[in-house]
C-alpha cells in the first residue's frame, strides 16, 4: 500500500512539475501585447491599443488591435502570435505572427486593406532598442495576399495578388541572403495622373498594367559587400527590366540607419553592374507614335534616327564606345528585342572616383568602368 501511495505521490509530483514547467514557459499574453504596443510608441509618431490578449497553448491572440498616428489609422481584428518567448533585452521572439483582415486609412484618405498577412522568425525588439536604432532583423520571412489600395487621389483601386519575402541571417543576425516577390500588381489606367494617362492612351494601351517583381540578393559582412543579384520588373505588354550589381564598401550599419545612408557614397565601390531591357511591345508603340507625329513611316523614322546617331553621340568623347552605342542602338531599333548595358571594371572603383571622372573627364568613364552595350543578345 505504501509503495502504491508512493508511486502515486511520485507520479503526481512529476505531473505537477511538468505542468508547472509548461505553465512557466507559456507566453504571458498581456506582456506580448504590451511589447507590441511599446514598439509602436517607441517611434514617437504613433500609439497602439487593443481590446484583449489571451493565450491558448503556444498561441497568443490579440483582438481589435489599433494604431493611430500622423493622420493614419490601422485596425487589425486579431493578431495571432505562435511560439512567443521573452527576450532578455525586452520584447519577444516568435515562430510566426499573423495579421489577417487588416484595414488602414492614411492621412491622404487612401484606404488600404488585405486578406492575409503573416511573418516567420519574428523578433519584436524593446522600446529602448528601437530608440537606440539597434541592429535587429524583424523577421526571416513573410507573406501578404490580396492587397487593395483605393481612395485618395486614386480614381480606381490598385491591387496586388501577393507579396512574399525571405531573409537568411548569420549568427549575429546580419542578413546574408534575401529574396522577394510581388505578384500581379494591377494598375488601372484610371489611377494614372491625367497628363501621363493621355500619353499612355496615345500609345494604344487600354487595359490595366500588370506588374510582377522579383528581388534576389545577399550581403557579405566580411567585405561589407552588397550583392544585388537581380531586381526584375516585368510589365505585361510593356517590357522587362533586369538590374544587378555588386557593391563593396557598404557597411550594414549605415544601410540600417536612415541618418547615415547618404554617407554610404564615401566608402562604396562598384565591382559590377548590369541593366537589361527586354521589349514586350512598348518600343514598337513608341516608334509608331513618333513616326506618326513626324509624318513618316516607321521604317523611315528609324532610319532617320539611326543615321544621326554618330553625330548625336559625339558628346561622349570616346570614339570606341560611341561606336558600340551606335551599333547596339541601331540593331535594337531595327529589331527591338533586348538591350543590355553593363560595367565590369578591372578592379572595384570607388563611387567618389566615378563622380570625379564624370565631372573632370567624362570621356574616360567607359574605360574606367569597363562599360559595354549589346543589343538582342
Amino acid at each position: 500500500m505504501f509503495v502504491q501511495k508512493s508511486r502515486l505521490a511520485v507520479s503526481g509530483f512529476v505531473l505537477a512539475v511538468v505542468l508547472g514547467a509548461g505553465q512557466a514557459e507559456a507566453a504571458d499574453a498581456k506582456q506580448v501585447a504590451d511589447a507590441i504596443v511599446a514598439l509602436v510608441a517607441a517611434g514617437g509618431k504613433a500609439t497602439a491599443t487593443y481590446d484583449n490578449a489571451s493565450a491558448s497553448g503556444d498561441d497568443v491572440t490579440i483582438t481589435n488591435f489599433k494604431v493611430t498616428g500622423e493622420g493614419n489609422d490601422l485596425t487589425v481584428p486579431s493578431i495571432v502570435i505562435t511560439g512567443a518567448q521573452p527576450r532578455d533585452k525586452g520584447g519577444f521572439t516568435a515562430a510566426s505572427m499573423s495579421m489577417n483582415g487588416g484595414k488602414m486609412t492614411t492621412k491622404e484618405q487612401q484606404n488600404v486593406s488585405w486578406d492575409a498577412a503573416s511573418a516567420d522568425g519574428v523578433t519584436i525588439p524593446s522600446a529602448d532598442e528601437v530608440k537606440a536604432k539597434a541592429h535587429i532583423t524583424p523577421f526571416t520571412g513573410g507573406k501578404l495576399t490580396n492587397l487593395t489600395v483605393s481612395g485618395g487621389d486614386l480614381k480606381a483601386p490598385v491591387t496586388v495578388a501577393g507579396l512574399d519575402g525571405k531573409v537568411a541571417v548569420d549568427d549575429k543576425g546580419s542578413p546574408t541572403d534575401f529574396t522577394g516577390h510581388l505578384t500581379s500588381l494591377k494598375v488601372p489606367l484610371e489611377s494614372i495622373q491625367d497628363d501621363q494617362r493621355a500619353v499612355v492612351q496615345a500609345l494604344g494601351y487600354t487595359e490595366p498594367f500588370e506588374i510582377n517583381m522579383t528581388i534576389d540578393g545577399g550581403y557579405q559582412t566580411s567585405s561589407d559587400t552588397l550583392d544585388f543579384r537581380s531586381l526584375i520588373i516585368d510589365t505585361t505588354n510593356v517590357g522587362k527590366i533586369t538590374i544587378g550589381g555588386k557593391f563593396p564598401g557598404i557597411p550594414l550599419s549605415k544601410l540600417e540607419n536612415p541618418d547615415q545612408v547618404q554617407s554610404v557614397a564615401a566608402t562604396a565601390k562598384l565591382e559590377s553592374f548590369s541593366f537589361r531591357f527586354d521589349n514586350a511591345g512598348i518600343v514598337e508603340k513608341l516608334l509608331d507614335m513618333q513616326a506618326k507625329q513626324s509624318g513618316l513611316s516607321k521604317g523611315d523614322f528609324v532610319a532617320q534616327i539611326t543615321g544621326g546617331l554618330p553625330f548625336m553621340l559625339n558628346f561622349i568623347g570616346n570614339e570606341a564606345f560611341q561606336k558600340k552605342v551606335a551599333d547596339a542602338a541601331t540593331a535594337f531599333l531595327n529589331d527591338p528585342k533586348s538591350i543590355t548595358i553593363s560595367a565590369k571594371p578591372a578592379a572595384a572603383v570607388a563611387f567618389a572616383a566615378i563622380m570625379g571622372a564624370g565631372q573632370s573627364a567624362p570621356q574616360t568613364l567607359p574605360d574606367l568602368l569597363g562599360a559595354d552595350i549589346q543589343a538582342n543578345n
